[in-house]
């Protein structure tokens, strides 16, 4: 795993996690949209080329609504999906459904709500958390709809409904949006490919957990929240990962490490692939996290 410079001073390069798996219906600098199956899109972002959009999305369309997955990391990229709504179905997004508050997910919500005005949906935590961000509409937040923390949400959309489903891993209020037909898992940052995970906020046992959880479903298609589309074999591999993270921080503890001198020796397996690191600290960051959950009494 080669290690990258931070994140704002990334240049372009391949990440091996970007690959296409489905067909192209839109490509910007920013990123693509595949068509995983009728009325279903996926956006992949190309976040070393352009942080326009940043983190990964989609559209779900019923003959009932559309739904838009993520507002995405500017109101640049969250009217451009819109737009691409408008474009593929027809008709403008009727909601749109955030899987958590890290603002990558969250910045654009004033471009989100520009075309078509569109319900947004989001746990109140999400909702709460939001405001925390830099610029937070907070006249958009008071009118979101809040998401069930307990139960799944189901969201019918006439010919087909997704299921919101409430997690915890990455953040303390995840959700993931789900479609049994075809089967298709909308993943939020749970699920990472070709990009090493964030774990600015997470709850490392539950992070894994939940990615088991996920697994369990066999579900045919995974969209991460960051990185190419995932197949079962993709998260087999993430669920790898998040294993040698655990154990690597386990056998740290042991050992009387700091994060930073075990971050400085931990090395993925070259079988794993390539795991791009957005800044060059999140090694020490999921470490960190691991330590933290550890030593609570």
């Amino acid at each position: 795993v080669g290690l990258a410079s931070a994140f704002a001073a990334a240049r372009p390069q391949p990440v091996k996690g970007l690959q296409e798996r489905f067909p192209v219906v839109a490509s910007e600098p920013w990123g693509r949209l595949e068509e995983v199956a009728e009325g279903i899109w996926a956006l992949v972002s190309t976040p070393l080329q352009d942080r326009t959009t940043l983190c990964n999305g989609g559209i779900i369309a019923g003959r009932g609504g559309v739904v838009v997955i993520e507002a995405f990391n500017s109101d640049d990229g969250a009217r451009w999906m819109a737009e691409q709504s408008v474009r593929l179905t027809g008709r403008p997004p009727s909601h749109v459904v955030l899987t958590h508050y890290h603002s990558d997910h969250t910045g654009g919500l004033r471009g989100a709500r520009e075309v078509g005005a569109p319900e947004i949906m989001a746990t109140p935590v999400t909702r709460d958390d939001t405001r925390k961000n830099a610029d937070a509409p907070n006249d958009i937040l008071n009118r979101a709809t809040p998401l069930d923390t307990i139960r799944p949400t189901e969201l019918d959309l006439g010919n087909r409904s997704i299921i919101i489903v409430p997690r915890r891993g990455h953040t303390d209020s995840d959700v993931t949006v789900e479609v049994t037909d075809p089967s298709v898992i909308f993943c939020g940052d749970l699920v990472w490919n070709g990009f090493f995970p964030n774990y600015r906020d997470a709850t490392p046992s539950r992070l894994g957990q939940a990615v088991r959880l996920l697994r369990a479903t066999d579900a045919g298609t995974y969209v991460p929240g960051h990185g190419g589309i995932v197949d079962p074999t993709d998260l087999d591999r993430y669920l790898e990962l998040l294993d040698l993270v655990e154990d690597a921080a386990r056998t740290a503890l042991e050992q009387g490490l700091t994060p930073d001198e075990a971050a400085a020796d931990f090395a993925l397996p070259t079988e794993l692939g390539d795991w791009y690191l957005f800044r060059p600290e999140y090694y020490e960051r999921a470490l960190e996290a691991w330590f933290e959950e550890l030593s609570r009494p």
